[in-house]
């Protein structure tokens, strides 16, 4: 049905967008969850799953109470389930989907009896040669199994035949189950326990030689190690690290356990140490030797990951940050920080090209300043800024920078705020948009979003300019002492301000 008519149906309706992708990644989540019951699972998109339980049907008491449990287990996470248990894989499918009962068994040699009465969609016939065979008043599978197999084979396909087969177990099936990868560990599990820092550090070391080996061989690398150590008299401590960016150097990553194993509490003695990589990246080949041109990057990369690593370990990840560029117009929406220890952070070099050309140091907001030019449009001579004047001996620009209009207000900071002489009202989960700010512009109104249906009347001189409107002209200078600065006027105002400096 259209949104419309869901929402006339449900006001309150919560609708979310489709993401085929993100489902395909869930139901191998769930697939994966369900090998609590078999080592054979496999997903059966969009919304099902095929579990081989054939042999593990005793470990639970029996069919019945298997597919009970597996019902009762998938709907504590929020489903509902028709589960069938038959000989065949067809034969469970068609039954879970269209049988009467939401939990059924079918036994050995039962086929026949408990789909002769399903449709034909059951048989996953593909849909023009379901409607061939209703043309002919073929509904069910029962009417199917009637009829001579060469007059269905020279009519409707070999492809229906192969289904039936399946079905009625004449035909194997084979399914392609999903594949848990191992984490990726090693563990060293003493004779008795051990009290002594330097044992349980040097046997930490060596489990990290081991679990290196094992990266390597995979063509990984950790991007979170967890150390466990099993107390005799306590519960087992546990140690985590995360890293920036893949890595299996046995040294690096010693540098980042090493603080934390100093500290730890060994109690009456470790009987267990175990080293665990859950998340993994994939690393490129690197050669032994090359050439110092091509390997350059890759040494500042490494470099650079290991001292985030480092900082992030030591001062928490969310204090280390790094810049990741934004598409915006202004330059105090033109990036964002985010925590450098996240995946997918750009490697250093890689936003250079962004803006190649702007202020070390960005204020946090722009500061006024007075300045005396020769001509209204052109660049400044001199300036007055934090009570100090300044003579300005060179000059670039301008740089035209223009507000988002379509943004509207209601993406600007809350509250009242001066900016380039005008006033500009921000009220919070209020948005104007560019039409009516123009308009209230051009006719010299005020915005009263608290009044929303009152007629406001005009102004005595002009209207206060709105923040969508602003239109800014940059110019980099420099002072008499070298220093070079970044700042801008509003062409809406003629008022200048600073925004930046470089260091």
């Amino acid at each position: 049905m259209t949104m419309a008519h869901a929402r006339a149906l449900v006001p309150d309706v919560v609708t979310e967008p489709h993401r085929p992708r993100r489902e395909l990644e869930a139901l191998g989540a769930l697939a994966r969850w369900a090998l609590r019951f078999s080592p054979i699972v496999a997903t059966d998109p969009p919304d099902g799953l095929l579990v081989d339980i054939s042999g593990c049907q005793r470990l639970f008491g029996g069919e019945q109470r298997l597919l009970q449990m597996i019902a009762v287990a998938v709907g504590r996470l929020g489903f509902q389930t028709r589960v069938a248990a038959a000989p065949t894989f067809a034969c469970a499918w068609a039954v879970a989907r269209f049988g009467s009962d939401q939990r059924a068994v079918v036994p050995e040699g039962g086929q026949r009896a408990a789909m002769s009465a399903l449709p034909v969609e059951a048989l996953r016939v593909e849909q023009a040669v379901a409607e061939a065979l209703r043309e002919v008043g073929i509904e069910q599978i029962g009417h199917l199994l009637d009829l001579p197999r060469p007059s269905l084979a020279s009519r409707f396909g070999s492809g229906l035949l192969s289904r039936l087969d399946q079905a009625m177990g004449k035909a194997t099936e084979t399914i392609d189950p999903v594949r848990p990868v191992t984490p990726a560990m090693a563990e060293r599990l003493f004779a008795g326990p051990v009290k002594n820092q330097d044992a349980i550090e040097l046997t930490v070391r060596e489990l990290l030689g081991e679990l290196s080996q094992v990266l390597a061989q995979r063509e990984c690398g950790a991007r979170r190690v967890d150390l466990c150590l099993d107390r005799l008299d306590a519960e087992p401590l546990s140690v985590t690290i995360a890293l920036s960016r893949p890595s299996r150097d046995a040294g690096h990553l010693w540098s980042l356990l090493r603080p934390r194993v100093e500290s730890v509490n060994l109690g009456w003695g470790v009987e267990r140490v175990r080293l665990v990589a859950e998340r993994l990246g994939r690393l490129d080949h690197e050669q032994a030797e090359v050439w110092v041109a091509t390997s350059g990057r890759r040494c500042l990369d490494r470099d650079l990951g290991e001292l985030i690593d480092t900082l992030s370990n030591r001062l928490g990840s969310q204090r280390v940050a790094c810049v990741e560029p934004v598409e915006a117009h202004l330059p105090e929406r033109a990036f964002r920080l985010r925590p450098a220890a996240e995946p997918g952070v750009p490697s250093p070099g890689e936003n250079a090209s962004v803006c190649p050309d702007r202020p070390s140091l960005l204020l946090e907001r722009p500061e006024p300043i007075t300045v005396i030019a020769m001509t209204p449009e052109g660049p400044p001579l001199w300036f007055r800024w934090r009570g100090h004047e300044q003579r300005i001996t060179a000059s670039a620009g301008p740089e035209r920078i223009a507000t988002e209009w379509w943004r509207g207000n209601g993406e600007e900071r809350h509250g009242e705020e001066r900016h380039g002489g005008t006033k500009a009202r921000r009220h919070e989960g209020r948005r104007e948009s560019y039409a009516r700010a123009y308009g209230r512009f051009l006719l010299g109104r005020e915005y009263h979003p608290d009044a929303e249906g009152a007629r406001s009347e005009p102004s005595c001189l002009r209207a206060s300019v709105p923040s969508c409107l602003l239109t800014r002209d940059y110019f980099k200078v420099q002072d008499e002492h070298g220093r070079w600065l970044w700042i801008y006027r509003v062409l809406e105002g003629n008022d200048w301000f600073v925004h930046g400096l470089w260091a």
